[in-house]
């Protein structure tokens, strides 16, 4: 087989194709082509040298094919592994392993669409013939689980939310979301448990304190607004300069909580630019040292007119 050594035009402007139509393929919220996608899975397992499955189990989303899988996981077990804890334990074990195990379809389509370019641009259709039954399902369905007699489908997603940014964000309900109602919540690609999205007005700033990943409390601190989390959260100014502004808040029986509000240096997409809340060690007495602090620096190294 000759080896490519470059592209010619034609085939440099094709890569805009192929990413555009394997982008949407990602994306695609219609219902699974069945037909489809069960015969790519014919194809994978033949590709893999193995026979092909005695029975296909649609599902309607990941967890659902996740759960069907331990229930058969647990049928097989002996009778004693099938009570209390045992069966709660096994379930997520096998869940959490099918996740592992999982082919992700439609969410393979970042690399699939790399092979299936060369194939189809340059003339490399022979030597990338064993994905073909990859691309099928890909091109047709959700996650797939495939074992040695049984094979688990899960249907595409039929919601889909994101931010300018393409990234998952819904401020009024699921951001990815299945046929039986299983998805995810997510504010700008942070993934987020379901009030914070649905009932803001009940996160309080003892609970967005209690928070212990960075991320999902800048999420919370945007839902409640800055505002509103400083003043119930009874933090007090301490000191403000051109960076930002350094907040305390006292706990008792503990170390105090001390907060930097800076505004984001790099506008959205949408133009809006972000303002949140960092948290900074306690001994911090300064906006530019806390700040600086957070890009692991000392306070007269930070400049922020060349931050990146």
């Amino acid at each position: 087989m000759a080896r490519i050594e470059s592209l010619t035009a034609e085939q440099q402007a094709m890569m805009v194709v192929y990413r555009d139509r394997w982008t949407a393929i990602g994306l695609c919220t219609e219902p699974a082509d069945r037909a489809r996608a069960e015969a790519g899975i014919q194809l994978a397992y033949a590709a893999g040298k193995r026979p092909a499955p005695a029975r296909i189990v649609w599902c309607q989303s990941p967890l659902s094919q996740g759960l069907t899988l331990a229930v058969v996981f647990i049928m097989k077990q002996p009778v004693r592994a099938s009570v209390g804890a045992s069966v709660r334990a096994s379930v997520g074990a096998s869940v959490r392993a099918s996740v592992w195990d999982s082919c992700y379809g439609q969410h393979d389509s970042s690399w699939l669409a790399f092979y299936r370019y060369f194939s189809d641009v340059c003339g490399l259709a022979e030597i990338t013939a064993p994905l073909h039954g990859l691309w099928e399902i890909a091109e047709s369905a959700g996650w797939w689980l495939p074992h040695a007699k049984l094979c688990w489908v899960s249907e595409r997603p039929n919601r889909l939310r994101r931010d300018a940014q393409g990234r998952l964000h819904s401020g009024d309900g699921l951001a990815i979301g299945y046929p039986d109602g299983w998805g995810v919540y997510a504010w700008h690609g942070v993934r987020v448990p379901e009030h914070v999205i649905l009932r803001p007005d009940t996160l309080t700033a003892t609970k967005i304190l209690a928070e212990p990943n960075t991320e999902v409390r800048r999420v919370m601190i945007d839902r409640v607004g800055p505002e509103r989390f400083v003043l119930e959260s009874g933090a007090r100014p301490i000191h403000q300069d051109d960076v930002g502004s350094l907040y305390r808040i006292d706990v008792p029986e503990d170390e105090p909580v001390v907060l930097v509000h800076v505004t984001n240096s790099t506008p959205e997409q949408d133009g809006s630019v972000r303002k949140f809340f960092l948290r900074v060690p306690p001994q911090m007495s300064r906006a530019r040292e806390a700040v600086a602090w957070t890009f692991a620096m000392k306070e007269k190294e930070y400049d922020p007119a060349v931050e990146s």
